[in-house]
């Protein structure tokens, strides 16, 4: 390998090179480090290492990890004679030693959630938040962790004991020139990003702050170092480094599973997956994962997101993994002009412009983007990302490009969509709704490359509409299986003609202008209106009905007497009533809980398709038949769990009346009732304790009667509902028109309409 100026690796040369080293070249490759380390000097000494730093927490974090208010975390300092003493303060607090609170949980059989890396990537963050920017602060700490497992993957633990225990700047430019000089002797660069960056906090930070950090990064376990890469960066995540890309944005998840469908299909030998702007390398470790069987080609134009991605793969397959990066502005220079691939997956930045000194010779500018005359390099520089991809696929291969809606139906860009669909290379248009990454609200389109002559059709996937519908069957299975798991089945698609296409005037491909919604499909029509009707029929039997008990009601309520009232306080205290406080908790970052929970937003759409819970924890409280659930703040929902068996968020009660003196139903009337919401005269502050609610004491066959009539008015709710929606697929059939579907068939209403 040759050198360019001041030591580094002339990378846009002998990428390419290096990208086909095989994997039986492995053996070979730890033979050639252990020849280096020998020449080097450095494995000498016995290997020891000293005791792991330990996280620090304070009660607050206590109370996290074991699923606990804090004042029961003060019960038990107070109470026991052996909870840990504090070491040291953190944020104003006492701080414990983490491993000694782990243990007295454990001794004294109390559940709680192991934390430790996490809080030992927390100290880090609040380590450097407000001292450099997010991104750098994330790819130090990552780097870091590079050189944590280049130590275990190199045999320089001894080396690496040095850093940790007061390593100097002589110790670290030996270290990371170390590492260099064996992977150059291997010909096989996966640190050379790392090391660069690593020289360069060498050159300009305090070798006491690379200390500190260096003592954290020593206390993770090497089992969990990926784990603790992912959970910096999602740490000292932010809107200002969404070039890194987001992990755990839906849009990732989607793409990365498209990725993996498309990658099964695949029978080359030695096939190659490419990402020009890789962010973090996010899609690409998913893909990795699960392919073991591809290369991977990557770049990137920010230097921080080159080291996050090679750490990323280096601490996920050490000297095993088969990635290649280069620092590279694709506007300008190809970073891999030889290469043809069998998938691809890219997320370009947005919003920017290519500049005016692009090359217009290069090859893979095949587009106008423009709508005049002369061929000119595309703008802005989405489009360039796209005609990347489709440069350097191969004839079999599938690309899969993010790209904001202006691109799918902007005016602007009607030539180049109209050149590739003549060119047979858009295969799918996948529509997605908003909010599928972190800094935008804007939706995402997914644009499905490949290389096909005389393609007569594209796939038009509207997954951003809401509907009930499922979709039909017939997309290929590396699109229909993933859009399954991500809209649980429920999208529209259709199959438009190229030809069509080409003929429309603004050559637009949003799915949205081709395919019609539910409401406007005259099968759909038919079939609604079905439906509606039988249900206004039967909501009409129930009123008609004889036992209904609103054809039997008084003149006027004139000799009705106030009741006497209870509050739940006093029929707690005396024992009418319990009253048990839901502690389930969510899960992740987006708060979300599993299917057994009763939430607020179960209590105002309905209990009745909730599972009955199963794995439940020792203090988790689970309701039982007849338990009046309800929402302890706010206006009031509350409704009877009639089969009981669910575990409740920590913002619902559950009220549970003992003897026969009540009815549920009633109960649960009563506590929505507007004497109890948060918004009456006596109550100043805005909410109400739910131990002050009242409940008026009366004869069970008045409870009866109330509960009657509330059925009754549901009813008289729902038929009002439904007549309304038939209103609608009326107007609609008007039209559109309503035409029987002959699988499904369709009734009418008895009337004979022309329409």
């Amino acid at each position: 390998m040759e050198l360019i100026e001041n030591g580094v690796f002339d990378l846009h040369v002998f990428s390419f090179r290096v990208f086909y080293i095989k994997k039986n070249e492995n053996i070979v490759f730890g033979r050639r480090v252990t020849t280096v380390i020998k020449e080097l000097d450095m494995s000498n000494g016995k290997q020891q290492r000293s005791a792991h730093r330990n996280p620090l927490i304070n009660t607050t974090e206590i109370a996290q990890m074991a699923n606990v208010s804090v004042s029961t975390v003060s019960n038990w300092k107070r109470r026991s004679d052996t909870f840990p003493e504090p070491v040291s303060t953190k944020d104003g607090k006492p701080a414990f030693d983490y491993d000694q609170v782990a243990r007295w949980l454990r001794d004294n059989d109390k559940e709680f959630r192991d934390s430790r890396v996490r809080s030992l990537v927390w100290e880090y963050a609040n380590q450097v938040r407000g001292k450099m920017d997010a991104i750098e602060g994330g790819a130090r700490f990552v780097a870091l962790l590079h050189l944590r497992k280049a130590a275990s993957e190199y045999g320089l633990e001894v080396q690496w004991q040095t850093l940790v225990d007061d390593g100097d700047e002589e110790s670290w430019v030996s270290y990371v020139d170390a590492i260099e000089t064996i992977e150059r002797e291997t010909k096989h660069l996966l640190s050379n990003y790392v090391v660069d960056y690593v020289r360069s906090l060498i050159k300009s930070d305090d070798i006491e702050t690379i200390q500190d950090n260096v003592s954290l990064v020593d206390a993770i376990d090497l089992p969990n170092i990926m784990d603790a890469a992912d959970m910096v960066i999602d740490a000292m995540w932010n809107n200002r480094q969404v070039y890194l890309g987001d992990n755990d944005s839906p849009l990732y998840h989607v793409m990365a599973e498209m990725a993996n469908a498309w990658a099964k299909t695949c029978s080359e030998p030695n096939p190659t997956f490419y990402d020009p702007a890789c962010g973090g390398a996010f899609v690409a470790m998913r893909v990795a994962l699960r392919n073991p069987q591809y290369r991977f080609a990557l770049a990137d134009i920010n230097s921080f997101a080159a080291v996050i991605a090679q750490a990323r793969f280096f601490l996920q397959f050490g000297k095993n993994a088969t990635e290649t990066i280069v620092l590279n502005d694709l506007i300008h220079n190809d970073p891999f002009p030889d290469l043809k691939c069998n998938l691809s997956v890219v997320t370009p930045p947005m919003g920017l412009s290519a500049s005016s000194d692009t090359e217009v010779t290069d090859p893979r500018w095949a587009y106008d983007a423009s709508n005049g005359g002369g061929r000119r390099p595309a703008f802005p520089s989405e489009t360039a990302f796209l005609q990347d991809c489709i440069f350097h696929l191969d004839e079999e291969g599938r690309a899969f490009v993010a790209l904001r809606p202006s691109f799918t139906t902007g005016r602007s860009f009607a030539n180049l969509r109209r050149r590739m669909v003549a060119d047979g290379v858009v295969e799918a248009i996948v529509s997605l709704p908003r909010r599928q990454l972190r800094d935008t609200s804007i939706p995402i389109d997914i644009w499905v490359l490949s290389k096909v002559e005389e393609r007569n059709h594209v796939h038009l996937i509207d997954c951003a509409s809401a509907t009930e519908e499922v979709a039909q069957e017939g997309l290929p299975v590396y699109l229909s299986k993933p859009l399954n798991g991500y809209a649980d089945g429920k999208y529209r698609w259709m199959d438009v003609a190229c030809a069509e296409i080409l003929a429309e005037d603004n050559v637009s491909l949003a799915p949205d202008k081709w395919i019609k919604p539910e409401g406007m499909n005259p099968k759909n029509i038919c079939l609604e209106s079905t439906e509606e009707i039988s249900g206004i029929r039967q909501g009409l039997d129930h009123i008609d009905d004889e036992s209904n008990p609103l054809r039997d009601l008084p003149d006027s309520l004139a000799n009705m007497k106030e009741s006497r009232v209870f509050t739940l306080r006093e029929l707690v205290d005396s024992n009418e009533a319990e009253l048990i406080r839901g502690n389930t908790q969510s899960v992740g970052r987006d708060a979300v809980y599993q299917e057994d929970v009763i939430t607020p937003q179960i209590l105002s759409e309905g209990i009745a398709s909730l599972t009955k819970s199963r794995d439940v924890g020792k203090r988790e409280h689970i309701t039982e038949p007849g338990d009046i659930v309800f929402r302890k703040l706010g206006s009031t929902h509350a409704a009877v769990d009639v089969e009981g068996g669910h575990r409740m968020s920590h913002t619902v009660l559950a009220l549970r009346m003992k003897g026969d003196n009540w009815i549920p139903e009633f109960v649960a009337i009563c506590l929505q009732a507007v004497w109890n919401q948060k918004d009456t005269p006596r109550n100043i502050t805005g909410q109400i304790d739910p131990l002050d609610m009242e409940l008026p004491v009366v004869p069970l066959e008045m409870q009866r009667k109330l509960v009657e009539i509330q059925r009754a008015a549901d009813e008289l709710k729902h038929l009002s509902a439904a007549a309304t929606d038939y209103a609608t697929t009326f107007r609609n059939a008007i039209r559109f028109g309503a035409e029987e579907d002959e699988e499904a068939g369709c009734r009418n209403d008895g009337q004979q309409y022309r329409l």
